[in-house]
């Protein structure tokens, strides 16, 4: 009899929770941690405070994947030796890499001017030895990595992307030649997303880099090679700004710094800020990115309400990203 009544209790107890509505779960997103920017001085093996401010809050974020638009150095210097070099990409294994290794999160990156200026080929080289030890150790889904470091694609949670070598105004047309056939094959066109990222922009944004050689050359062609071809998002650093800008189906990510150096929006009378971004991508609208901006080492963010409509610089205007609403 007592079997019989625990067994009633137990049914009516299953039924009754069967009955209740489950709670509403949030859309699950992809988050892209994206920083950029790390450098201090010429030649220092030292980061700033809020670089190990943001990769603790990063830590605690858990995003899918981290991204870094380049300087992870400060190279760029003829009389910075070779020695000195390899201290630094050694500083930056050290304070960066490994910490993020331990997160056991994927991580990717672009070459910047202080990296790998197409200037100087001892930094190339060095950046590119430094970058083919690690290779393996990333965690990315390669897709092409014959030119690794300079530039490759890699898949993440069905996202295409490609890191090209960006670190100089001009980017050598056989790259175009390479990313034209990497984006028409079968994994990106599969892909729900294609996001490109490189150094340097295609428009200014900061009065420091408003002038030819700080951006990309003949960007209008580059504007829309990546529109013909199908890019959902461009991030860039160098100008030690965040401003997402949008243009005819092109979303343009400008990343801030988290090191040395950032720098007020032309025009704009805000202080400038050090800032990383996570972008949140719904995976059943993958089209509908957002961005969240946060300023390390305070809990705030910057809003997207905060930016100004427009930044004009010599080579075009920028238009704020109404897309970019904050999650």
């Amino acid at each position: 009899m007592k079997a019989a009544t625990f067994t009633i209790l137990f049914l009516l107890t299953f039924i009754c929770s069967s009955w209740q509505k489950p709670n509403p779960s949030k859309p699950k997103t992809i988050k892209i941690a994206v920083i950029s920017d790390l450098n201090s001085s010429y030649g220092s093996t030292k980061y700033h405070p809020d670089v190990y401010a943001t990769l603790k809050e990063l830590d605690n974020i858990k995003p899918d994947i981290i991204l870094c638009g380049g300087d992870m150095v400060a190279g760029q210097k003829a009389s910075i030796t070779a020695e000195q070099t390899q201290a630094m990409w050694s500083s930056f294994d050290e304070n960066v890499l490994k910490p993020i290794q331990q997160m056991k999160i994927p991580f990717s990156f672009t070459v910047g001017n202080h990296d790998a200026s197409p200037s100087y080929q001892q930094d190339r080289k060095l950046a590119q030895d430094f970058w083919l030890s690690k290779q393996q150790q990333l965690g990315l889904k390669y897709i092409d990595k014959t030119n690794f470091p300079f530039h490759f694609s890699y898949q993440q949670n069905d996202i295409f992307f490609i890191s090209w070598d960006a670190a100089g105004a001009k980017v050598n047309p056989e790259i175009f030649k390479w990313m034209e056939k990497q984006l028409q094959s079968k994994a990106a066109k599969k892909a729900k997303l294609r996001i490109l990222l490189g150094h340097l922009p295609l428009y200014a944004i900061v009065a420091s880099k408003n002038k030819t050689g700080e951006v990309l050359a003949d960007n209008e062609t580059t504007a829309n090679f990546f529109k013909k071809h199908g890019i959902d998002l461009y991030i860039s650093g160098h100008q030690h700004a965040y401003y997402p800008a949008f243009s005819d189906n092109l979303r343009l990510l400008n990343a801030g710094c988290i090191g040395e150096g950032p720098r007020p929006l032309l025009g704009d009378n805000v202080p400038a800020t050090r800032a990383y971004t996570i972008i949140e991508v719904p995976v059943h609208n993958v089209k509908q990115f957002s961005y969240k901006t946060h300023i390390p080492n305070t809990g705030n963010t910057i809003e997207l309400s905060h930016l100004p409509d427009s930044v004009v610089g010599f080579n075009g205007v920028s238009k704020k990203d109404v897309q970019a609403k904050t999650p």
